[in-house]
Parts: structure tokens; sequence; C-alpha cells
């Protein structure tokens, strides 16, 4: 049980895999709630650029963890202690997702959610937006991403560990057709962010 009280905002995050549109979404969704914070991880800082540069599986995840943490501090949450609504374009679950399927022999997802739960903050509501790989790789394909994260093998890997996640949290996860247009996605996304601000409404500003 998560309570949720009502001097304090909300925080949503996108996931889903490269390729199922998450970040066209985003942008889609900051023109529809302006008032809201629009952030993403790994961010844009000294730690995140780090991350993005290193190819090995055990130092990017502390180095996203690093990210995480800077990122937690200084934007995400003094924004939801003054009330605002966060939106996180990927977040505790992509590292779980990607670097579970990078270090799959090595570490379980388990583990690395472990390493978060002392000290991190999980969402209020977390939009995955699923797509067949082979569909998002051709996306990726047309606007020149090479990244290894972009290999149809561990794709599909990947959203194998993210329908995982889903599967075990219903409550939390809105799992989004990212297959249809994206004016629809972007619909559809907009709108499940609405009842959760209804419900929290409802409720007198508790989420339970």
């Amino acid at each position: 049980m998560r309570i949720m009280r009502a001097d304090r905002g909300l925080l949503i995050t996108l996931e889903g895999i490269d390729g199922a549109g998450k970040t066209t979404i985003a942008g889609m969704l900051k023109m529809r709630f302006p008032d809201f914070v629009f952030t993403r991880e790994p961010t844009e800082g000294p730690v995140g650029k780090m991350a993005r540069r290193t190819e090995e599986p055990l130092e990017q995840l502390f180095l996203f963890m690093a990210d995480h943490a800077n990122h937690l501090r200084s934007c995400i949450l003094p924004s939801i202690s003054s009330g605002k609504v966060v939106v996180s374009d990927r977040y505790i679950d992509s590292r779980a997702a990607y670097q579970g399927a990078l270090l799959r022999e090595m570490i379980p997802i388990d583990w690395i959610y472990d390493l978060h739960r002392p000290w991190s903050l999980m969402p209020d509501m977390t939009l995955l937006f699923r797509i067949d790989p082979s569909v998002a790789l051709e996306r990726c394909t047309k606007r020149g991403a090479t990244s290894l994260f972009e290999m149809e093998t561990l794709l599909r890997e990947v959203s194998r560990n993210f329908d995982i996640m889903a599967s075990r949290e219903p409550e939390r996860f809105v799992v989004i057709d990212a297959e249809r247009g994206i004016p629809e996605v972007a619909e559809h996304a907009a709108s499940e962010i609405l009842k959760l601000l209804r419900r929290r409404d409802s409720q007198g500003g508790d989420l339970l």
C-alpha cells in the first residue's frame, strides 16, 4: 500500500522499448499538460552522459543509479514536495528491464529493484508503451539508430522484462498499444493521466 498526502504531487513514468514512441508522446503530453514537470532518465547531467558512453552493463547500471540519485534530489523530490505532477521519460523500470536483460546471466531483475528500494521513490503510475520489437526496430532503423540497445534479440528480452513487471504490479502499470497512430496513443496516455488525477481528487489527495 502506498499513501499519498494531499500536499504532495504525483510521479508518472513512461516506459517501453526503444522505438515505442515514448519521447514523441512525452512531447505531446507536455503541450497537453503545460503545468507538469517533464523530465527524463538518464539526465543530461555529467553522470548521465557518462552512463550513455559506457558499454559495460554492470558499470552502466551503477552510473544510471548515480544519475538517478541526483535526479531525485535535484528535480523529482522537490517538484513532488511542492505539489507538482512529474512525468519522467524512463525511470527505475528501464534499468531493471535493460540491465536485467544485459546482465541476465549475473543478476536477477529483483536485485536491481532491491538496490533502489531503500532510498528511491516508486511511481504512482507507469504508462508502458507496448510494441512488437520488430516494429520498434524498423522505426529505429528509419531514424538511423544503431545502438546496442536497439538489436532485436535484446529488445525482445527487454520487452519480456517489461511484461513481467506489468504483470507483477497491475495497479501501477497501464499498458498502452503503441503500434497505433501517434495521436491515438497520445490520447490514450492523456486519458489515463486524467483518470489518475480524478481519482486523487476524489480521494482527497490520498492514493491507496
